[in-house]
């Protein structure tokens, strides 16, 4: 369930929905690994939040972890979808968190640097929430984002992704039946401002478009000078 309904690539909403960031073998092989998985409370990353604002499972620091996020990274880094559209320059490790009936996390946002002090820090622009089993078996769990344009939500199909600015308030909806399983992980951009970010990715929308209508090669070639003309201009 996706509410509003995406178009095949949203660039003109604050949540932008990625089909098959991992493909649904991949996603339920993660699925089925995480079922005997050692998990520990998720409270001990709320950071400066109260206790409350969080109930959730997630994945304990073990090998487990170190295999699977790697796993994911692999699937990210290879999707050309989130090279066109958040312009990665780092990625956090993933989580992978787990949400039992009656679990749930409160509106929220996230730290503003994962990984402080160490040799890895990744300032946080965008989150990614990947969706990792079947929404059709546990209810509620939605995600939620909250910006000016309003509340949206989401809750996807196996390997689905959904990709938001980590500034904007979010929460995951109360578990009431089943169990959710997710992978989430912070992307440090090299366009560092939102309202940049989206005018490149509408730009590589039309890139996508005219190339598709099989338009002359010099208004392709026009389109594309202008996106990375943009990102030279507004990388850091």
């Amino acid at each position: 369930m996706v509410n509003p309904e995406p178009p095949a690539r949203a660039v003109e909403t604050p949540m932008i929905i990625i089909p098959e960031l991992l493909s649904a073998d991949q996603a339920g092989m993660i699925a089925a690994r995480l079922e005997s998985g050692q998990y520990c409370g998720g409270n001990a990353t709320t950071g400066n939040a109260g206790a409350e604002l969080k109930r959730n499972l997630e994945l304990a620091p073990d090998a487990m972890r170190k295999q699977l996020g790697e796993q994911v990274l692999q699937a990210v880094r290879a999707h050309g979808e989130i090279a066109s559209t958040a312009f990665p320059a780092n990625f956090s490790f993933p989580m992978f968190s787990r949400y039992d009936a009656g679990m749930y996390y409160d509106f929220h946002t996230d730290a503003a640097i994962m990984n402080m002090g160490t040799q890895n820090p990744v300032r946080t622009d965008l989150s990614c929430t990947i969706f990792l089993n079947d929404p059709e078996s546990y209810d509620g769990g939605e995600l939620t984002v909250k910006n000016a344009s309003g509340p949206l939500q989401a809750k996807l199909p196996a390997g689905h992704a959904a990709l938001y600015c980590t500034s904007d308030l979010h929460r995951v909806e109360t578990v009431t039946r089943g169990v959710r399983l997710a992978a989430v992980f912070w992307i440090q951009s090299h366009v560092r401002d939102p309202a940049r970010r989206t005018i490149l990715m509408r730009l590589n929308e039309l890139c996508r478009r005219l190339a598709e209508r099989g338009l002359p090669k010099a208004e392709q070639d026009l389109a594309s000078r202008a996106v990375h003309d943009l990102l030279r201009m507004w990388a850091t």
